[in-house]
């Protein structure tokens, strides 16, 4: 079992969908690790690349997937070859990427990947950004690397850290996890806002509102930031990537929309996606008309959309990067994330060391989503 099959395109990957999404609804620890959101994604951001997508089966049954590319665009005399696991390149939220394993294979699989990974000839330098808190993977491949020569560059910066809910098991649990006061002033923030402006709060649009929630969720963000919103208007394809992605997920029960909407239309939205019990919000965006402000409708979305995840019975709702007010009042815990650049043979090593040391240096301001 500990050697993998490997599939070089995507119509070999498309025919293994069915199983694939049956192993990620059971072992997934990262929603963004869902074929419905990978697979899209690779198209738009991998089709130049060679594939190498990794599978391992126990007695016929797919137990383990791996989805490399083989990146070589640069430099052109020389190019070094990357292997990037599919979601550690691309849009602006990258990694919580992982091998994806039933938990009773995973160290068989893991030992498979290194052995792979010690046989092939094509890479110079592998990445590892940020695959789920309490993932071995990262320590694996550091053990593989000290074996092997490699170099194992570890590297932090602020998106290394994320901030995560540890949800209750029922609707009415969710309900008591703010304090009395807080709760108290959302169900005033919620009456005002049904009040002034006949609103409400939709914890899950319908499968038919799906794309007119996620133009609203696109039309706000550009409202807020202008020319400096960085999803959209910096890159080209994120567009195609979630009017692609999120409705296939939304048809399969691993993603939802929230919103706030009133006589004017929708004027807060947020997208959460789930896998095995792991939830997470992917983008949010609300009206930045000032008079709008004292509903505070980002934490209402929020509540509805957390407490939605807590119904679909998911265990943890992730936050995503920078703390203080999600640790103050949503009381998540903050976790740090393995990343690291693995480089081999001279100019792998020599990479390496250096893009660990301008990714740690980079994003010294707060990112914004």
């Amino acid at each position: 079992m500990g050697r993998p099959e490997v599939l070089t395109d995507f119509a070999a990957v498309e025919q293994l969908l069915p199983e694939w999404r049956a192993l990620a609804g059971r072992s997934a620890r990262s929603p963004l690790e869902a074929p419905d959101w990978q697979l899209p994604l690779a198209r738009l951001y991998h089709a130049r690349h060679s594939i190498r997508f990794l599978t391992w089966r126990h007695e016929g049954e797919l137990v383990a997937v791996a989805p490399f590319s083989l990146v070589t665009d640069r430099p052109r005399t020389r190019p070094l070859r990357q292997l990037a696991m599919w979601g550690t390149m691309g849009p602006r939220l990258r990694g919580l990427v992982d091998v994806v394993a039933v938990d009773e294979h995973r160290a068989q699989v893991l030992d498979g990947l290194c052995g792979w990974l010690r046989a092939s000839n094509e890479w110079d330098v592998m990445w590892i950004v940020r695959p789920q808190h309490g993932s071995p993977t990262p320590a694996r491949l550091r053990t593989e690397a000290a074996a092997a020569g490699w170099r194992y560059a570890a590297y932090a910066n602020l998106r290394s850290t994320t901030y995560q809910l540890d949800l209750p098991d029922s609707a009415e649990g969710w309900q008591r996890h703010l304090d009395a006061k807080d709760r108290r002033t959302m169900r005033a923030r919620s009456r005002r806002f049904a009040e002034f402006r006949a609103g409400q709060v939709v914890p899950a649009v319908g499968q038919p509102e799906a794309t007119e929630a996620l133009d609203a969720v696109e039309r706000l963000l550009t409202q807020r930031w202008g020319e400096r919103e960085v999803n959209f208007r910096a890159e080209p394809r994120f567009r195609p990537l979630i009017h692609d992605a999120v409705p296939r997920l939304v048809a399969q029960g691993g993603a939802w929309i929230s919103v706030a909407r009133d006589d004017s239309g929708i004027v807060a939205g947020l997208v959460s996606l789930a896998q095995n019990g792991y939830a997470m919000s992917l983008m949010m965006a609300a009206t930045p008309d000032a008079s709008y402000r004292q509903f505070s409708l980002g934490d209402q979305i929020h509540h509805a959309a957390i407490g939605e995840a807590v119904g679909r019975g998911c265990h943890t709702y992730d936050l995503l990067w920078v703390g203080g007010y999600k640790e103050t009042f949503w009381r998540a815990r903050p976790h740090f994330l393995d990343s690291a650049v693995v480089g081999r043979g001279l100019v792998g090593r020599t990479a390496a060391r250096l893009l660990a040391r301008q990714l740690t240096e980079s994003e010294t301001r707060s990112p914004r989503r």
